[in-house]
């Protein structure tokens, strides 16, 4: 849930939760709102729509979030750009993808997909 999501994040090098920006009063109502009725199951649709846009090279965190946030369902259209790079910051915690940069600047910040592991 939203709230495993966000104590994970709390202790972040990235230092950013999808909630620090509302504790500011940086979002407004309907985009509260809309991360609020977020289950699981959207996190990860939303995960997936991240990584399927990344391959080995890399690519600039703001132009991967615009493009996940056009072709995304209309259900999620009152997400903010900021929560979608919270969810980068999460993946990259994860070990899912690779950062390089400043995550706070999404125009410099540069991400791609982890190298895989396994049996080769």
């Amino acid at each position: 849930c939203i709230t495993e999501m966000t104590m994970s994040l709390e202790k972040s090098p990235f230092d950013a939760t999808p909630y620090a920006a509302m504790e500011g009063g940086a979002l407004d109502q309907e985009a509260r709102d809309a991360i609020a009725r977020l289950g699981e199951d959207d996190l990860l649709k939303i995960d997936q729509a991240i990584l399927s846009s990344l391959g080995r090279e890399w690519k600039k965190a703001g132009f991967i979030t615009a493009g996940v946030m056009i072709a995304a369902p209309d259900e999620y259209e009152d997400l903010p750009e900021m929560f979608y790079a919270s969810r980068i910051r999460a993946l990259a915690e994860a070990s899912r993808i690779e950062t390089k940069g400043d995550a706070r600047a999404l125009k410099t910040f540069e991400i791609r997909l982890a190298p895989a592991t396994g049996v080769a």
